[in-house]
């Protein structure tokens, strides 16, 4: 008998020590060992405002990736993640350029696996010019000083370029800003060639002035140079004292012209100037030092919309996308026309509202005013990102006035948001909800990348359907009937804390299950969220209650 029980009782200890050896394994499996990011990039040497970028890379294991987006202050600007990379790389799932970038200047780029923290990854920096992004090169393209040349006609001029870092290759040699007839660069080597001809030289001397130019890249520098052709008999002029500049005299204030009386309205002159071509002539042979004819009757000039410049049979959006795209037409614009607020104005077209950085254009604009009024950490973020703005200004949408009735109520009862205690209406403190507060407890911030993630499956892809909608709806009414407890807990416990990321792991992997579904697939969606509920439901019950049963079974044998 004594042999007997020794016999189950070794029995019982294998069928634990075995399923403790099998959960032990899933759980390894489920979370993959810390591995770094050795190297990323983008994938294409630039990305305009119109397209989708994305980052590929090398790191040492399979681990999820994640790439947050800072500007040079350090502000957050956005995140993209690769749940599922393949073992040694990655490459991250594509978003919008214009949801990341909106002022130009150097932005960073922090790419780090789900094990480590945002601090601990590898950083390169990315450059946005107004119209496209690019990763900043790490190295500086400067040309070495080129001296000016003097040299006869008919005669050789022959040097050779270089930039100051000669560890750099592939640098390309070209001439530009009228380079003179003849005159040669190598563009491997930068060695300049040039022999001017009789027709070049000129007594005391012709001077050709030009720019070398070197680029690497999307790094470009110039250097200008000044070569001077001399006729063979030619011989320097001592040069002649430069005359001294003579003051001028300040411009006087005209004041009102001597035709104009004070006891009539100045408009009438403006009047008959527009509408009597007689009066008109003699004004403009009469009174020339003047302007315009505001100037002379004191009233100041109204701004011409449209501009003088726009040829009405043309499309006004001709002129808007000229300045967007033609640096130089950009430059005229704001040089002669400076008085006009826009381009927008001097064409007579309304000028677009600027939607906020943060806003998905795929996505509905009442999601944000949504979450800004039912999400109070998500109201926070904003008022403290965009003190200036509403919600409403930043998605583009009109702000609402409502105007609500005024109801008489009965004695002791209260408006909407308050309830009665005492003789008092009391206000009900709704702040609780909105974020993800068991799994933002457990890992310390809001801005942890476990926590972004869980946010991106979240509005990115079970959001962009209605099932998805539907079924948040009623997860978040069971989610915050206990969470707040929950984090508290986690905040004064830190063992409890450690306890509860160690138990929410698993699950937060399984869900990289959602970012196969295409967002606004009702079928992918609905299929691959009931198989991540089925897996966590077979790790989370059915698992241990098998465990459980066939340890029991064995004790009471």
């Amino acid at each position: 008998m004594f042999f007997k029980n020794l016999k189950y009782k070794i029995t019982i200890v294998r069928t634990i020590l075995a399923a403790f050896t099998v959960f032990s394994l899933f759980y390894i499996m489920m979370i993959p060992a810390n591995a770094d990011v050795t190297s990323f990039s983008l994938e294409k040497s630039f990305y305009t405002t119109e397209e989708y970028f994305k980052f590929e890379g090398i790191q040492d294991g399979k681990d999820t990736i994640y790439v947050i987006i800072r500007d040079a202050g350090g502000n957050f600007k956005g995140m993209l993640s690769d749940p599922t990379p393949d073992q040694g790389e990655f490459s991250v799932i594509p978003r919008p350029v214009s949801n990341f970038f909106a002022s130009t200047g150097t932005y960073n780029a922090t790419a780090f696996t789900d094990k480590q923290k945002e601090g601990e990854g590898l950083t390169i920096k990315i450059e946005f010019d107004g119209q496209k992004i690019f990763e900043t090169p790490d190295f500086v393209l400067v040309l070495k000083a080129i001296p000016d040349v003097t040299i006869d006609e008919l005669k050789t001029v022959s040097f050779t370029v270089g930039i100051t870092d000669s560890s750099i290759t592939d640098v390309v040699y070209s001439l530009e800003k009228n380079p003179p007839s003849g005159a040669t660069i190598n563009s491997n080597t930068g060695k300049f060639t040039w022999t001017p001809s009789s027709s070049h030289g000129n007594s005391p001397g012709a001077e050709y002035t030009f720019d070398i130019v070197a680029t690497k890249n999307e790094q470009v520098d110039r250097e200008s140079i000044t070569i001077t052709v001399n006729e063979p008999t030619a011989s320097p002029t001592k040069p002649q004292p430069e005359p001294e500049p003579q003051p001028k005299d300040e411009p006087k204030e005209l004041g009102l012209a001597s035709f104009v009386d004070e006891t009539k309205d100045p408009q009438t002159y403006i009047d008959r100037y527009n509408n009597e071509a007689s009066y008109k002539k003699w004004f403009d042979d009469n009174y020339s030092e003047y302007d315009s004819i505001y100037e002379a009757v004191g009233l100041e000039k109204p701004l011409e919309i449209p501009a003088p410049f726009v040829d009405e049979t043309k499309d006004p959006q001709y002129y808007v996308d000229r300045y967007n795209n033609e640096a130089s037409y950009k430059k005229w614009f704001d040089d002669n026309y400076s008085e006009y607020d826009s381009i927008y104005e001097a064409v007579g077209l309304e000028e677009p509202k600027e939607i906020a950085p943060f806003v998905d254009p795929n996505l509905d604009p009442q999601y944000y005013v949504d979450r800004y009024n039912n999400e109070l950490t998500y109201k926070d973020w904003f008022d403290k990102t965009y003190p200036d703005i509403t919600i409403f200004e930043a998605v583009g949408l009109e702000e609402p006035v409502v105007e609500e009735p005024v109801e008489e109520r009965e004695f002791g009862e209260c408006g909407e948001g308050t309830e009665l205690i005492g003789d008092t209406c009391m206000i009900i403190d709704n702040s609780e909800g909105g974020g993800c507060l068991i799994a933002t407890a457990a890992y310390g911030t809001e801005m942890a990348s476990q926590v972004q993630f869980l946010r991106e499956i979240r509005d990115n892809t079970v959001m962009s359907t209605a099932s998805g909608a539907s079924f948040m709806t009623g997860f978040n009414q069971l989610y915050y009937s206990f969470s707040p407890t929950i984090a508290d807990l986690e905040r004064e416990n830190p063992m409890f804390q450690e306890a509860v990321r160690a138990f929410i792991t698993p699950m937060i992997s399984t869900l990289s299950i959602m970012t196969l579904a295409e967002d606004g697939s009702e079928i992918e969606v609905l299929g691959l969220g009931i198989s991540v509920i089925a897996l966590n439901l077979g790790m989370y019950i059915v698992a241990p209650a098998i465990i459980v049963f066939k340890a029991r079974k064995y004790i009471r044998i």
